[in-house]
């Protein structure tokens, strides 16, 4: 038989409808390609490296069966301990995690540079970062040497050679100079580390490279072959009483090994810097890629069910003159192979145009390495076969089932046949759509409540200037520095302090109320201030005072946030104020004269942390990299150029960086926003393609039913009778889908939702509004093509029948 000819003529006979097809077809095969290419690229993090055995090793402490603090850190301590005491580690590596941006310079060329750490000789045995200049074997080893990334090297040194070229890095309290001795490839999209300098462990001073005090390193171990994690953390709690501070000795010490691949994927905890992805999304974006293939397949499955029927003369011939069933079935895949090859070739446009465009947007390189590599295409091949067996299949076999004298009536259009799995497959597109709608309108009030939430009077009018890198008598300049901005009339407030919302605070100390027992210490995070801070940044207290140069000397003086006076025992806030605390590392005690009301210091996806808010005096060590700057009115332009010109006069050395809190809190929930616009862009595809499947079925059944509509307008039916007559059978579709859709979508997105510690609850209009939405786009889409043949006149129907 000549299948090629009988399946030109046939779609030359409905050109629009197949066209409609394929174009249906391609968009869903484009956006189900767009998002696995997400999910692959988020379920690929670390795969490149050789990390079967590889594990980071993270803290957690416990008192009694609670755990009380999660940290992806160690101790700087932890892994020659465990290397030497706990058999089955066959190499480690440490990374620090607590590193400030420094400026970088070389020559008359500064950058500030947050991606760097200090890390040891087994980094290039742990991970398969290649290096692309210098010796293999050595790297690290010396203090004041430093290994740079390509690009890191083209930034600084151009085209010339950088090996042993002299870097000098500085902090707001010291200056320190490395040699080039290494030049690596730049770490890869798809890698949770992403620095650009790796400075030598060996150049920490000797007192601090195994000190089991401070929880600062990411610690990283291969273990041998016949080892398990369980084994390793085991170990750990039989010799961590050994080693333990006496700050945290009445908790229990342990550690979790992560693997390597898993860490991306994980909560985000204390201590990383990573932006993480997250698996729950990722389940749901993969289900909704699955979602819009079934929707655009089902669309598929429709119109070729309603052409074969329409076609059933051509079949029942065929079936006449002896066609076998073998003919009839190849005829039915070959026809959905060409327009599935039709769909995916345009499918591969629609990723090439997209792809680049969706990556400037989200910011991300996501996809970009994959669609090369051999696994892509054969997902791709997949889902071309998977699609023309699931829509050539049974409108095959739908005809096989039926006679040929049956066929050759004329009735076929007219019966039943196939009605069930029509219907059916109407359902399930709008179901899938009312999922993606519901879950648009939750993911966009979600991120409108953490935005409002999170929202400051003064966000737009803060000003937040970094730090200055090491200068001479840098306090005093500093202080004459603020002393000069709060003479300026448009500046309202200066203040400085060690974080500002939205970043994390980080520095935990333990601290109990004075005179209690020992074992009643808590961590609590230390929030270095100035006396400005709490006014400038307009902190509601609960009760209390904030700090004030009125009262005197104020070094002794904490205010606590709600979440830490309930956390160190206190029975009510107010019973709180004007008692005493000892800090671990201070001799004297600590007066609280004040209890902050609980604010998101961090997104709302993490819960309330217990804050101390202290004098930057009081502990030096700990640094206060950020300046406040509160002007009366939105700042212009040339405010904040002539903040610099100050800056520049007392720090002529450093670089002026800035930006505003407005612009921090729309970085912080940039992801949530990108997963917002996927919904949405996922649902609008849904529906399109959902309408278009609904616009063929309305336009057989309206064929299939002339006869009906003809004898029905000469008995005298009217127009809204005849409507009612041709819509209702769809629209109840449409009900029963929602009906199904409501706890479909009410269970997904509370699973969602859970992964955020404030999170709204879905209300009741919310599935009310995603009904009337699909209703009305049912109704719009059926409008056209009922009132076309509602208006026909009966003679004219009657005779055509």
């Amino acid at each position: 038989m000549d299948y090629f000819s009988q399946i030109r003529q046939s779609h030359r006979i409905r050109r629009p409808l197949s066209i409609l097809n394929v174009f249906g077809l391609s968009v869903c095969i484009g956006a189900s390609l767009l998002i696995f290419l997400y999910v692959w690229s988020e379920l690929s993090y670390d795969s490149f490296h050789n990390g079967a055995r590889v594990y980071r090793a993270e803290s957690r402490l416990y008192e009694g069966d609670v755990l009380t603090d999660n940290w992806a850190t160690t101790t700087y301590g932890h892994a020659p301990v465990m290397k030497r005491e706990i058999p089955g580690i066959e190499t480690y590596v440490r990374i620090t995690a607590q590193d400030r941006e420094q400026v970088v310079g070389y020559f008359e060329r500064q950058f500030t540079e947050e991606a760097y750490c200090y890390t040891e000789p087994a980094f290039f045995e742990v991970f398969n970062f290649p290096l692309v200049r210098g010796e293999t074997s050595g790297q690290l080893v010396r203090p004041h040497t430093v290994v740079v990334s390509e690009s890191a090297a083209h930034r600084y040194f151009g085209n010339s050679e950088p090996l042993g070229k002299i870097l000098t890095f500085r902090t707001a309290t010291s200056q320190q100079t490395f040699e080039v001795t290494g030049v690596m490839a730049d770490m890869p999209a798809n890698s949770h580390l992403r620095y650009d300098f790796l400075l030598s462990y060996s150049s920490i001073p000797a007192r601090s490279q195994d000190i089991w005090y401070i929880h600062g390193v990411y610690t990283y171990l291969r273990l041998t072959p016949e080892k398990s994690p369980a084994d390793i953390e085991a170990g750990f709690g039989r010799l961590s009483d050994k080693y333990k501070t006496e700050a945290l000795k009445h908790k229990t010490w342990a550690v979790e090994l992560i693997p390597l691949t898993d860490i991306h994927l994980t909560p985000q905890k204390a201590y990383e810097k990573e932006a993480k992805g997250s698996r729950t999304a990722i389940v749901i974006l993969l289900v909704m890629g699955v979602v819009l293939l079934v929707i655009g397949w089902a669309n598929a499955l429709n119109l070729t069910i309603a052409r074969f029927l329409e076609r059933g003369k051509e079949f029942g011939l065929r079936k006449v003159f002896g066609a076998s069933r073998r003919q009839i079935i190849t005829q039915g895949l070959l026809e959905s192979a060409i327009t599935h090859l039709l769909a995916g070739i345009i499918a591969l446009g629609w990723l090439e145009l997209l792809l680049p465009l969706i990556q400037r947007w989200a910011n991300s390189h996501f996809g970009a390495a994959l669609v090369v590599h051999a696994p892509f295409w054969l997902l791709f091949l997949i889902i071309l076969i998977t699609g023309t067996l699931f829509t050539g299949l049974y409108p095959s076999l739908l005809m096989l089932k039926i006679r040929p004298s049956e066929i050759m009536r004329g009735t076929l259009l007219h019966g039943k046949r196939g009605n069930r799995m029509r219907k059916l497959l109407i359902v399930v597109q709008f179901i899938a759509s009312f999922v993606l709608v519901t879950g648009t309108i939750t993911v966009i009030a979600q991120i409108r409540y953490m935005r409002d939430e999170s929202a400051r009077p003064m966000m737009h009018r803060m000003l937040i200037v970094k730090h200055p890198s090491f200068t001479p008598k840098m306090e005093l300049r500093m202080e004459s520095f603020k002393k000069r901005l709060q003479q300026e009339p448009d500046i309202e407030s200066v203040a400085l302090s060690g974080a500002v919302p939205g970043v994390e605070v980080a520095n935990y100390f333990t601290n109990r109320p004075f005179g209690s027992d020992p074992s009643q210490v808590k961590l609590i995070q230390m929030f270095a201030v100035d006396c400005n801070y709490l006014s400038t940044y307009a902190q509601e207290l609960v009760c209390g005072r904030g700090f004030s140069e009125t009262y005197g000397d104020e070094s002794n003086k904490v205010v606590l946030n709600e979440e830490a006076a309930r956390l160190l025992g206190y029975p009510s806030a107010h019973e709180a104020v004007g008692k005493q605390l000892k800090m671990e590392i201070l001799a004297e005690p600590l007066e609280i004269i004040g209890i902050a009301k609980n604010y998101h210091q961090q997104s709302m996806a993490v819960a309330y942390k217990p804050i101390l808010f202290f004098l930057k005096e009081k502990i030096p060590f700990i640094t206060t990299p950020y300046l406040s700057i509160l002007f009366k009115d939105n700042p212009k332009q040339q405010q904040v150029e002539a903040v610099e010109e100050l800056y520049r006069q007392y720090f002529p050395d450093s670089l002026f960086q800035h930006f505003f809190l407005n612009e921090l809190t729309d970085q912080l929930y940039k992801q949530d926003r990108n997963f917002g616009w996927i919904f949405a862009g996922a649902s609008l595809l849904a529906i399109f393609v959902a309408c278009l499947g609904l616009w063929v079925v309305a336009l057989f059944s309206a064929l299939s039913r002339l006869r009906e509509i003809g004898i029905r307008k000469i008995l005298g039916a009217g127009k809204v009778t005849l409507f009612w007559v041709l819509t209702r059978e769809l629209l109840l579709l449409t009900l029963v889908a929602s009906a199904i859709g409501v706890p479909l979508s009410a269970f997904l997105l509370a699973c969602w939702l859970e992964t955020y510690a404030f999170h709204i609850t879905p209300s009741w209009w919310m599935y009310l509004l995603t009904f009337g939405i699909l209703t009305f786009i049912a109704t719009f889409t059926l409008l056209q093509q009922v009132w076309r043949t509602i208006r026909l006149k009966p003679m004219r129907i009657l005779k055509s029948e």
